[in-house]
């Protein structure tokens, strides 16, 4: 994926114009909160000498064996291979994900002898280092992504329920039966190792939970017609696999600012014209309104035009606005937002080589 800074501002601008509106336009406030979109840095940032991953499986099927009945049986039998498989497009997810990531020369699958790990802070410290470097070394790795562990647990619930069936003369009717509901929470953890320095650069652990049901005749049938299941599991380990590669790439969050909505007439007018969403239109009001005898209504349309280059990115112009208010009229939210706006412009150039290392998008414009 390739954007241009044009298009990268427009995309921001639209989002952030559609968050803006869906705050609440009721307040009486001296200021209205406007929500727009930011991008973040990414939660993990490797090393520049990183550039060929390798990706192991560290975790095991669960191996519960104790069953009662047939269905018991069964159903531990579909978990396991449900677990095998989940494994399996969890893995897909994340090497997927890092195929993109143009930072990488190499990304590759490794085969390993699972360690039938139970949690990822149950074994924490005993890593052996030294067969992680033997891996490095023998794969030509910089670093190993590890799926570290991986275990569904299935909440039964039974009852009975009138199902259709069709009968002898192959009409529908109603029939006393069963209807079963699986709940079944997903969890997965991951890890980086750094071989060399012999860190652990990342690890977190993703939880999900799906409900399925099915109905039948017997109980058995009703498991067996449940419709779905698999597919959602391996879909939702598929996305969490792509979810944790993503943990390397700025993200975008939404952040929430204010701007003076009272002071003056053009104040007034222009916050009108913000609500509709013209909110080039309200700067052209508040630039008119810096050069206010008052300096109170001056410090407030300098707050707004530093909000307003805010929202089109343009941060050193924005911290320039912002300044000008907190000299006509210092006051604690003058300060904050200076306080803010130099913390993200620090952010920006992080996100900036973010971008520019993993040549995912053109490098963002920073005043």
């Amino acid at each position: 994926m390739h954007l241009d800074n044009h298009t990268h501002i427009e995309r921001f601008l639209f989002i952030g114009a559609f968050l803006g509106l869906m705050l609440s336009l009721g307040s009486c406030s001296v200021t209205k909160e406007y929500a727009l979109s930011a991008l973040e840095p990414a939660r993990v940032n490797l090393s520049t000498t990183i550039t060929k991953i390798g990706i192991i499986n560290e975790s095991a099927a669960s191996e519960k064996s104790a069953y009662k009945t047939r269905m018991e049986q069964l159903l531990l039998a579909k978990n396991r291979q449900l677990e095998k498989e989940g494994i399996e497009a969890a893995i897909v997810g994340l090497f997927n994900e890092l195929q993109k990531d143009q930072r990488f020369d190499t990304v590759q699958l490794i085969p390993t002898e699972v360690n039938e790990s139970k949690g990822l802070g149950d074994t924490i410290d005993a890593i052996a280092w030294s067969a992680i470097r033997d891996i490095c070394e023998t794969h030509g790795v910089d670093a190993i992504f590890s799926l570290a562990y991986y275990e569904t647990n299935t909440q039964v619930s039974l009852k009975k329920k009138a199902v259709e069936e069709q009968n002898m003369l192959r009409q529908i009717v109603k029939v006393s039966g069963h209807e079963i509901t699986l709940e079944t929470l997903i969890e997965n953890g991951w890890r980086i190792y750094d071989p060399y320095s012999q860190k652990v650069i990342d690890e977190i652990v993703f939880n999900e939970q799906i409900t399925a049901t099915g109905q039948g005749s017997n109980p058995l049938y009703a498991l067996e017609n449940i419709d779905e299941r698999r597919e959602t599991v391996l879909e939702q380990s598929t996305q969490a696999g792509g979810l944790y590669g993503r943990r390397l790439l700025p993200q975008e969050k939404v952040v929430v600012r204010d701007y003076y909505v009272r002071g003056s007439n053009k104040l007034v007018e222009a916050n009108k014209l913000a609500i509709e969403g013209h909110l080039e239109a309200a700067a052209d009001l508040w630039k008119v309104e810096t050069t206010n005898e008052n300096d109170n209504i001056k410090a407030k349309a300098c707050y707004n035009m530093a909000f307003y280059q805010e929202t089109q990115g343009r941060y050193t112009s924005a911290l320039d606005w912002a300044e000008k208010a907190y000299a006509h009229a210092p006051n604690k939210r003058a300060f904050a937002y200076i306080k803010t706006l130099e913390d993200r412009m620090v952010q920006n150039k992080i996100i900036q080589q973010q971008l520019q290392r993993s040549q995912l998008s053109a490098s963002m414009e920073l005043e």
